[in-house]
């Protein structure tokens, strides 16, 4: 049964993605067409602008993800692909128009044109692949999920309030998991349990009994998710390597080059200098709606730590009624009564951090490094989370994993995994790759929302085993004896 759904869902996934592009192809080169009927024969220009157009697609793709029904959220997929394809065509269009350039023919443009008749084409392209994006997606998305049900997930803990932390994430993933129980790892009837999920979320276990766990989930082929850890992010960057006939894992620290720290303060110089220089008109506006609404400071700043525990003085809009300094900061909260009204529009869309280009070309913060954090609560999250003091290994950024994948109010172990992640993954192929999805932050609805007390419907955990009838657990399960019921701590 499993694997027919799993080829069935592949199947219509690869159908509808084919469709999809070849359509998104044809919007483009369709328009196109209309001004410019030489693309539709075979000629160097046609073949230009279609290489063009499937290596940008390719690339674009890489960066941003697919067509990823059932991996990702139907939003994060939507903006994502609109976000590609919107991309793809300003480079085949920019293509286009120099290829169309021939002083020597008197049919062909004598000099490049970016805003003719073919600029107005471009914009219909774009609206109707933003409306076969929505429609594919949307359609995908329901027949993903009509032939995948929720999976039944179980959560194997160490204690209740880890599982409300797994459980509210979870909530978000209702239609791909279905939490039906949750359950102390030393419970006696773990392993049948297990058997009777699809799904297991591992959280908080010492590491002997989790590998036993994990060894006993990938034999039955249940799914496994793991709470990550320090040392997970550490062993994440490993190398393979062979001695003699022993296979290792070789992991050491890779510090940035001279090289590689000469071209990531270029491309933090160059960046910060054009984005001041292209924003201007949006800083001058939104400085001038500051001081007419309330008459205050136009700026706020806050000293902020970096690199080495380096402290800077940040610059920001200022988005809260001002305040007196003596009194104690701390981050803002949900539904935070010390937001003004523009300073939640200027939250919502990032622009309050646009002076911070004027941070990056000083050389106090990067283009793209772990979250600066308030001083207070550098102090106060290194005490509940020792590993948060190693975000410091590299200079401060604008954008990072941590402002991308995470939220303003991701709990402090989990930014420090994600600052973590991008410091032991670093090169200069993911910083322009980060730099690139981090306009994905605008579509997301709760990449802005404030701290403040969050519920979740979680099971109570059980630590005791429960009856079950002869019957609760099939004779066998997915190709799995009954009998297999060992103790959790013998072999397995």
């Amino acid at each position: 049964m499993r694997n027919r759904r799993f080829f069935l869902t592949q199947i219509v996934k690869l159908l509808l993605q084919s469709i999809l592009y070849i359509l998104l192809f044809s919007a483009f080169f369709g328009f196109q067409s209309i001004s410019n009927p030489q693309i539709l024969n075979l000629s160097r220009t046609a073949v230009t602008t279609m290489v063009a157009f499937c290596l940008s697609t390719l690339t674009l793709s890489a960066v941003y993800g697919g067509f990823d029904i059932g991996i990702r959220k139907r939003r994060s997929v939507l903006s994502s692909m609109s976000l590609t394809f919107f991309f793809t065509d300003i480079v085949t269009y920019l293509f286009l128009q120099i290829m169309n350039v021939n002083p020597q023919n008197p049919e062909a443009n004598q000099r490049l044109m970016l805003w003719g008749e073919d600029f107005l084409w471009l914009i219909a392209a774009i609206a109707v692949q933003l409306v076969l994006i929505y429609l594919f997606v949307t359609i995908g998305h329901r027949l993903y999920y009509r032939i995948n049900p929720p999976q039944r997930s179980l959560i194997i803990t160490s204690s209740q309030e880890l599982a409300n932390q797994v459980a509210r994430k979870l909530e978000s993933y209702r239609a791909r998991y279905q939490l039906c129980e949750v359950i102390h790892y030393e419970c006696p009837d773990v392993k049948k349990t297990i058997l009777e999920h699809e799904v297991i979320f591992l959280a908080g276990i010492p590491d002997t009994e989790e590998g036993l766990l994990e060894a006993y989930c990938y034999k039955h082929h249940r799914s496994i998710y793991l709470m990550a850890e320090l040392e997970d992010v550490i062993i994440s960057t490993a190398e393979s390597a062979i001695l003699d006939d022993m296979p290792f894992l070789s992991i050491h620290r890779v510090e940035p080059t001279i090289m590689q720290r000469f071209f990531k303060r270029l491309i933090d110089i160059v960046c910060s200098l054009s984005g001041l220089i292209i924003t201007s008109p949006i800083l001058l506006i939104t400085a001038l709606l500051i001081k007419l609404t309330d008459n205050g400071s136009v700026f706020f700043r806050q000293k902020r730590a970096t690199i080495d525990g380096k402290v800077f003085e940040i610059v920001k809009f200022r988005t809260m009624y001002e305040q007196d300094r003596d009194v104690e900061q701390y981050s803002a909260q949900k539904d935070d009564a010390r937001v003004t009204p523009l300073g939640n529009f200027l939250r919502k869309y990032r622009i309050d951090e646009l002076p911070q280009l004027y941070n990056v070309l000083k050389g106090e913060m990067s283009m793209v490094g772990p979250r600066p954090e308030m001083l207070e609560n550098v102090d106060k999250y290194t005490r509940e989370v020792p590993e948060f003091r190693y975000r410091q290994q590299m200079k401060a950024g604008l954008t990072g994993l941590a402002q991308i994948e995470g939220k303003y109010n991701t709990s402090p172990k989990d930014k420090a995994m994600l600052d973590l992640l991008y410091i032991e993954q670093f090169s200069l192929a993911q910083d322009f790759k980060l730099m690139l999805r981090t306009l994905t932050v605008f579509f997301r609805r709760d990449s802005t929302e404030g701290f403040g007390e969050v519920t979740s419907n979680c099971p109570k955990m059980r630590v005791t085993a429960k009856e079950r009838p002869e019957s609760s657990v099939p004779a066998k399960a997915n190709g799995v004896p009954k009998k297999d019921e060992t103790p959790m701590r013998t072999a397995l």
